[in-house]
């Protein structure tokens, strides 16, 4: 059984409605986390067992690595692989020193920044390919316990989204713009324009996350893109913080 655990599903900043984003799958294998904003303090409630921990970046803005700040809180019993677009070495070693944070080199556990252009996990199926952002962003694909993840945040519509979603058990998929919200200069999609998405790559199911914390100020707001996504592609739910999926 693999798990995914939603542990930030706000884009930009911290909300009563939730965190940055950050999304934890569980396998019979490994730990893997999704981005690194303000959900993953609370990674260390669910990763309990000794099993190794890879950390994905999607891209370098602060609502995706503004996280990275607690990783001295953790105390994780295996490394932890880090791994991010070009650039992750330079830009990571830049920012996790002092007078920001405690320095990389300094933390409780062994860990290791790679760039996934030349470096991936051999214990998993990881792909990954550029999507539409105002800066480089790469979706992933992930073949784990049996089943198959795609992960697409911080992206207009593009082809890097339908081929990482293609047959996948589930496609995480961002929601930042409103319901019939005309996109500006900033590529985001509408939950509309996600659930298009899913019903063109074939995917089982569809979970919205970095839903904009301006635009989506409660759950209940949630709860009306879910409405609109659910028109198009009837297996789709809303992410919140703290919600579990078992595929």
């Amino acid at each position: 059984m693999v798990k995914v655990i939603f542990l930030g599903t706000n884009g930009w900043f911290d909300t009563q409605a939730g965190n940055t984003i950050c999304t934890l799958i569980e396998t019979p294998r490994e730990y893997i986390i999704l981005d690194a904003g303000n959900g993953i303090h609370g990674a260390d409630r669910y990763i309990k067992k000794k099993k190794p921990v890879y950390l994905f970046l999607s891209h370098f803005h602060l609502d995706h690595i503004v996280g990275l700040h607690v990783l001295p809180k953790f105390r994780f019993t295996n490394p932890v692989g880090i791994y991010g677009p070009k650039g992750t070495r330079k830009y990571l070693g830049a920012l996790l020193r002092r007078p920001y944070t405690a320095p990389f080199e300094h933390l409780p556990m062994k860990a290791e920044l790679f760039e996934i252009e030349r470096d991936r996990p051999a214990a998993f199926g990881v792909e990954f390919a550029p999507l539409v952002h105002s800066t480089m962003c790469y979706g992933y694909r992930f073949a784990v316990g049996g089943r198959v993840i795609a992960y697409c945040t911080d992206t207009g519509p593009c082809p890097g989204l339908i081929s990482l979603g293609r047959g996948s058990d589930l496609l995480i998929c961002e929601s930042s713009y409103l319901p019939g919200q005309k996109p500006d200069s900033w590529p985001h999609l509408r939950p509309e324009d996600a659930a298009a998405a899913a019903v063109e790559c074939g995917t089982k199911r569809l979970a919205l996350t970095h839903f904009d914390a301006s635009r989506y100020p409660d759950l209940a707001s949630r709860g009306e893109a879910q409405k609109v996504a659910r028109r198009i592609f009837k297996p789709t739910i809303a992410a919140r913080d703290g919600m579990v999926l078992e595929l």
